[in-house]
């Protein structure tokens, strides 16, 4: 038993296969990607909206937040 290495390995439990935790990474990476992609997105559109209501006029700040500057 010391030297065959089928006994050892029958003792031994199965390992989780690499492309199973290569691609859980994988996943979360993509997910991750397009998270920050999507908020970035709202950044710039909330932005361009908030920009464009200063320039018509149209532009209230939220006061009620103000509070918290001061």
């Amino acid at each position: 038993m010391n030297g065959d290495p089928q006994a050892t390995s029958a003792r031994l439990p199965a390992a989780v296969p690499r492309w199973r935790w290569s691609s859980w990474l994988t996943r979360r990476r993509d997910r991750r990607r397009r998270e920050l992609e999507a908020r970035l997105e709202l950044i710039a559109r909330l932005s361009t909206e908030e920009r464009r209501a200063r320039q018509s006029g149209e532009y209230f700040p939220d006061v009620r937040s103000a509070w918290r500057w001061y």
